[in-house]
Order: C-alpha cells, then structure tokens, then sequence
C-alpha cells in the first residue's frame, strides 16, 4: 500500500521538488505504481530473478518503518548491512528515512574488524540485515537490535498492517552517515541532510530526461557516497534499478554482454570500470546505453573519446563532503577532459594559502560552498572546524585538497592533490590511514606508502622501516593484518622493509621516490619458474600473466594472482582481455581467475577442446 500525502512529503524544496528523499521516491510511486522499480538479476542467495513495483517496494518499506518506531527517537541513525544486490537494502533504507532516522550502509566484504569499528562509531540504534548477516553479527558479539528485513516485511503482509502517518522530517534532518578513509589512522562519517541530496536528484531529473523508460544500472558499493545518486535519481524518476552484484562488477570483457541482456540505458560506472571491459567499439556494442556518469577518479582522454561517441558521457566531480557530485561536464570526443561547472545549488572559488582567490588561469585549492554542502563529520567538532571553515567573505566553504584551474569560460581543470589523498580504482584513500595502521603493528618503527603505476595501472605500494633490522617483521605478515582491518583496496599489493622512507629537501615523505624503491626492493611476488612453460596454453597464460602485472620475466604459477602477485579486478579483466587474443585462451573468464587464482590451476579448466567457439 503506498502512503497517502503527509505533511513531510508535502515539503518541497526549489521548482516544487521534494526536500526530503524520501518524498522523491513517493512521488515516483504516486505517478507510477504499478511500474517496475527494481529488478534484480538472479545472483548469489537468490537463485531467481526478483523485481518488485514501486507500490511493493513502498509497502515493503512501509513494514520496516512500522518496526522502527520502537527504536527511533529523533535523529538517530540504523544500519544497514546487506548485500546491493538484495531487494531489501532498498526497502530498508527507504523505511529508515521515513521513520526519521538517517541509515549508514555496511559492505558485506569489510573484515569484521572494519566493521565493529563502524559500528561502534555510528552509535546505531538498531541493524537492519538478513539471516546470514544476523549470524555474522552475533558472532562478532553485536549486542544492538538486529531485524530481518525481509521477515518484517512478510510479517506484515501477513497481519495485512496498514502504516501510521509518517512522522514529519524537516529538510534539515541527517539523511544518511557515509563512512571515508581518515587521515588520523581510523574512518571518519560525513553527514549528509536531507534537503542536500534531494537538490541534486531534483538536478539530476531537470537535467538528463531519465524516466520509466530507463534501466539504471547500481554497480557501486553501498557503503560509498557514488551509489547514493544512481539509487536515487532512478527511483525518484519512475526508472527501473537494476543492482550488480560483486561478481558482476568483476566480469570484465564480459560485462558488456551484461550490459546488453539487462538493456541498461543509464549506467554509472568509474573511469576503471569502463577501461576493464576491453571494450573497443562501444557505440557498436551498446546501442542501448545511452547515458553514462562518469567519476570517483581522473577520466583518462582515450577512455573519454572511446564511451562519449554516440552517447551522452557525463563527467561528474564531487567530494562526499559536498553530496556526491558538485561539478560536472558532458564530455565531447576530442576536447580536453575537465570536471565541468557547478551543480545548482553550488558554488566553486579557487583559493590560495592565504585564502584568497587566484587570477583566472592560475590553479589554487578547489573550495566549495551551497546547498550540498555537508553538515560536517559525525561525532569529530574539530575536524569539521577545520575542513568546514567559515570564510570571512565567502562564508562556510569546504576545502576539497585538490589543485584546480579554470578557463575563461568558467570549465574546471583537475590538476591534482595538495596532500596524501588518493583515488585508487573509484576509491577514496588516505594514504594516512594506512601508514598509520602499518606503524602501529608489531615490529614496525614507520612506514610509508604511495600510488605505483607500471604499465599504467595504479598499484597500492608500502614501505616499512622494521624496529629491529636485526628481527624485520615478515612483509606477508603485515599484509595480513592489515586486511584483517581494512578492505582489500587498502590493502598494499606490494610492501618492502627499506632501511628508511625516501624523503624530499623539505623532509617530508618522498612518495614518487618510495613506489621506485619499493619496486626494486618488495620481494618478487612469485619467484619465477626453473623451467620454460612446455604447453602452448601455459606459454599463453605466462605472457599475458607477465604483461598485465608488469613482470619482466617468467611468474611462478603457483603464485596467487591477487595476493601474492599484486593483481586487482582491472588486471584481471585485462589478463582476461589480452587471453581473448588468442584462440587457445578465448575460454577464460574472470570469473576463472577469482576461482582459479593461479595460472597452474587455471591451466587446468581449460576446456578439452579450447578455441573459439568455447569462449563464454
């Protein structure tokens, strides 16, 4: 049953669109109903296709804002922790607003100690999970209010319940915690109010014609700031989301196939993504996608040219600290790549140090201001003083760290960072917080860690001082710790003891000079073979093996592809891509890496009859 008018829903923010986030999606249910809102591909824990109307999913989240009464008061916040792609994240975090409360997502692949520590930062109130999250949480001693999602939802299509009134929510209420790599060792939540991300999703309709006619792919975490506007931006239009799942992100050169048999129109990927699929003809491939968003990191120029050509690409800038996206561009084929113009709403100077404005053409900190700003970061006054200043002129900006120019025709330029923030494959990282992590194991005196890009993939690398050089702690052991903490992007594929960090004339860590040491000095992540590959498949598999990881020789194919040989899901699809070359290997998927993880044992899935009528 979809809820009548409430005095919340009725608030409306600029040109008469919704200040809530919530009041969005009602909107779309009210005019659409019986429209498809979700539609989730069969994947793990689900072994059929799941879709649901908007008049189901408000329903369904009818149901979880019923059992939240008991546990809400005022502006709290609830958990999520569910797969994106299960039906009942959805519900969940649409009943969570609509009880008031503002929710934090949880990714299902963070350690469990990256977990308890969200958790006990965010103060929740209560989680909302499955069966198999439950387990995990009362396993790792969660003693907070856990509720099955999908049991309260048959709970009351079974008892036929009929929503109270939804309680009425200012614009000024928190809507939602996203959780981003700290500087100071531990992660930091930014705290987003409703009325900021209801005026980008009021842009995103205004602007881009997205309708009931468009499939929208959700191919980002939950737990990150870039999933917000592809969720709400569909379901506000009357669109249907159509959520990935983590194996389907990892598809590769196979991903376009997805692409296709879903007829995703709008898809919102990073510039990495794009790249890991080998895609060379897009506009032949995928007729249907017309409309792809692009950001999370640098749009490299041939990844821009190749994807905007017979489409609409739209380069999209922002900080989570000012609502996702703040700046943005539709990139034409051939011109430079910029990060285009603010958002409505938005405002955008160029500061120097001193916090005065550059002349036009010279480059200074990107500082920002307007209705998506953030309200700062939960539960750290200082820190939101000090990246929330309040500008004598200019009023309260926020100060994004990054080096920026801009033209005479008011196009932003992305130049870099000022400080040790990196994006690495659509992630936000403080590279802080990981040599804050690093030092404080055992048998670590300091360390140090930077970006390496051989062959132009960028690879997390580290280097450690040892306390003792006598008694060094073993590299593959502190990698190990540190994925016991962090999530696997965090987590260095490389890491060297050194005798000491490479510093520059100022003294401060050399970042350039630690990757070139850490490449010559990190132990050789499998130790080559005594012997020449003998079949032509192993030939096959050691020099695209060799090529994409950027060894110079043979690799041990004993060794692991991704902890042991440094690789990632965009080595993989290229492994992937590069195999596809050749007959013998057209039969490889990345799906066999991640399976497989060795080139020994992926050599043995080969099909008895490889060539091409068996690749996949």
């Amino acid at each position: 049953m979809i809820p009548p008018p409430s005095a919340a829903v009725a608030l409306a923010g600029s040109e008469g669109a919704p200040a809530l986030l919530h009041a969005c999606f009602a909107r779309a249910a009210r005019r659409w109903p019986a429209q498809i809102a979700l539609d989730v591909p069969p994947g793990p824990g689900h072994a059929a296709r799941v879709t649901l109307t908007y008049a189901e999913l408000a329903a369904a989240a009818d149901a979880v804002t019923a059992a939240l009464r008991a546990h809400v008061r005022g502006e709290g916040v609830v958990a999520i922790f569910l797969p994106r792609s299960h039906w009942d994240l959805y519900a969940a975090q649409l009943g969570i607003l609509q009880a008031g409360a503002a929710y934090t997502c949880l990714d299902p692949a963070f350690p469990d100690a990256r977990l308890a520590e969200l958790l006990e930062d965010s103060t929740a109130l209560a989680i909302l999970t499955h069966p198999a999250g439950a387990a995990r949480l009362r396993a790792a001693g969660d003693a907070r209010p856990i509720l099955d999602v999908q049991a309260l939802v048959a709970s009351a299509r079974r008892d036929a319940l009929r929503p109270d009134p939804f309680p009425a929510v200012p614009p000024e209420r928190l809507a939602y915690l996203i959780y981003t790599s700290g500087t100071s060792g531990r992660p930091k939540a930014v705290m987003i109010e409703h009325r900021s991300i209801a005026n980008l999703v009021a842009d995103d309709l205004d602007r881009w014609g997205i309708g009931p006619g468009d499939r929208v792919a959700q191919n980002s975490s939950v737990a990150y700031d870039s999933s917000v506007e592809e969720i709400w931006f569909a379901l506000a239009a009357g669109a249907t989301l159509v959520p990935m799942d983590d194996a389907t992100v990892r598809l590769g050169p196979d991903l376009v196939e997805w692409l296709r048999r879903e007829r995703i129109t709008v898809f919102c990927p990073p510039p990495t993504l794009l790249r890991a699929t080998g895609c060379r003809e897009p506009a032949r491939e995928l007729p249907g996608l017309r409309m792809i968003f692009v950001g999370g990191e640098a749009l490299p120029p041939e990844v821009a040219d190749r994807w905007a050509r017979g489409r609409t690409l739209i380069n999209d800038y922002g900080p989570t600290e000012c609502t996702v996206t703040c700046l943005r561009e539709v990139v034409t084929p051939g011109e430079p790549v910029g990060i285009g113009r603010p958002v409505r709403g938005a405002r955008a100077w160029l500061l120097d140090a001193a916090g005065k404005e550059v002349p036009e053409g010279e480059a200074g900190e990107l500082c920002l201001g307007g209705t998506g700003l953030a309200r700062g970061y939960w539960r750290r006054p200082e820190l939101t003083a000090e990246r929330f200043p309040m500008h004598p002129r200019l009023g309260r900006i926020y100060r994004t760290g990054d080096r920026v120019r801009r033209d005479a025709t008011g196009r932003h330029f992305f130049l870099g960072r000022i400080d040790g923030q990196v994006k690495l494959r659509g992630y936000r990282v403080e590279l802080a917080e990981i040599e804050a992590r690093l030092g404080a194991l055992p048998g670590v005196r300091t360390a140090g860690c930077a970006v390496h890009s051989p062959h132009g993939v960028q690879t997390l690398v580290a280097g450690v001082v040892a306390a003792d050089p006598r008694n060094p702690p073993a590299p593959a052991a502190l990698r190990a710790a540190l994925a016991a903490a962090l999530p696997d992007y965090m987590v260095p594929a490389q890491l060297a003891l050194l005798e000491r960090l490479p510093t520059a004339v100022s003294g401060k860590l050399d970042r350039a000079a630690l990757a070139a040491q850490v490449a010559v000095a990190a132990p050789a992540p499998g130790a080559p073979p005594r012997e020449e590959p003998r079949t032509p498949l192993a030939r096959s598999l050691q020099a695209a093996g060799a090529e994409v990881l950027g060894h110079p020789s043979l690799i041990d194919p004993t060794a692991d592809f991704f902890r042991d040989l440094g690789g990632d899901s965009l080595t993989a699809a290229q492994f992937v891509t590069r195999l596809r070359e050749d007959p013998e290997t057209a039969w490889v998927s990345v799906r066999d890496v991640y399976e497989a993880r060795t080139l020994a044992a992926l050599a043995a899935r080969a099909p008895r009859t490889a060539g091409p009528t068996s690749a996949p």
